[in-house]
């Protein structure tokens, strides 16, 4: 019996339940006060980079009056005011969603660093298409490399912060799991490329939001947290369409083609920083 008691306390104590706190990367603020009838409302962007606010209602008539700002994009550290007829009902229907960048902004897709230190090697997890999580637009060209708890990334490009999520403490392997890592975003304004480093440790950031930072610079503490059964590190590009957010290819320098990644491949950073 104690034999028993032991074994589910022991499976007890390795439960984890999901965060009950959603945090986010980065904080946008708006403001709104409606007045004769008239909706007049403020979207800030306090980032280095472009941001879009997306504006709808459940509301159908107060939704075809929104149409002209599906999507409004706002330059780097900017105000935007808007101003659209509305009444105090149709107010409640009223949703704002963000994103990052600009999608009539062509990128340059230039050669970048690998994301960990000049004289590591590791070996690659999951390539481009990778059945277990590299199979939507989103993720398509991401590259997982076998970073251990504790090892260092470091910045693949010259940039700026513009998203930092280090709360989250554990991950699984159930999708679930997908919303609870831990991740730094950079966004490189000379290419207009965005790039994210996800699963980092808890409290394994050593950037914040609005700082530079440079190619090669450790930037965070690879961990195991969000969706995955191991420690890794998933490193994805990625630039902005009117759909959203989406993966591209990428070549390091090195002479080391992205696609020509596969699985158990072993990878060593000989950049010359």
């Amino acid at each position: 019996m104690k034999k028993i008691l032991l074994l589910l306390s022991l499976a007890f104590l390795g439960c984890k339940s999901l965060p009950e706190k959603i945090l986010f990367e980065a904080k946008t603020a708006t403001n709104y006060t409606l007045k004769n009838d008239t909706l007049h409302l403020k979207l800030n962007n306090p980032l280095k980079c472009p941001m879009r606010y997306y504006l709808s209602s459940s509301d159908s008539s107060f939704n075809a009056r929104l149409k002209p700002y599906k999507q409004v994009i706002i330059p780097p550290l900017t105000d935007s005011l808007i101003t659209i007829a509305a009444d105090s009902t149709e107010i409640k229907s009223f949703l704002i969603n963000t994103g990052f960048g600009d999608p009539n902004r062509k990128p340059i897709r230039n050669k970048i660093y690998l994301p960990f230190p000049k004289g590591k090697t590791y070996r690659v997890v999951q390539a481009y298409e990778g059945e277990y999580s590299h199979n939507s637009p989103y993720a398509k060209y991401a590259i997982d490399f076998a970073l251990k708890v504790g090892d260092t990334v470091c910045a693949a490009d010259d940039g700026v912060v513009v998203g930092v999520i280090s709360g989250y403490k554990y991950g699984g392997a159930d999708k679930k799991w997908d919303k609870y890592a831990n991740y730094i975003t950079l966004y490189h304004p000379h290419t207009g490329l965005y790039t994210q480093y996800v699963h980092l440790k808890h409290n394994g950031s050593l950037v914040k939001v609005g700082d530079a930072v440079k190619h090669g610079q450790p930037i965070g503490i690879s961990g195991k947290t969000g969706w995955t059964d191991i420690a890794h590190l998933h490193f994805n590009t990625i630039v902005a369409v009117h759909q959203g957010m989406i993966s591209v290819p990428v070549t390091f320098y090195g002479g080391i083609d992205g696609a020509a990644l596969k699985r158990d491949d072993e990878v060593i950073n000989a950049s010359d920083f």
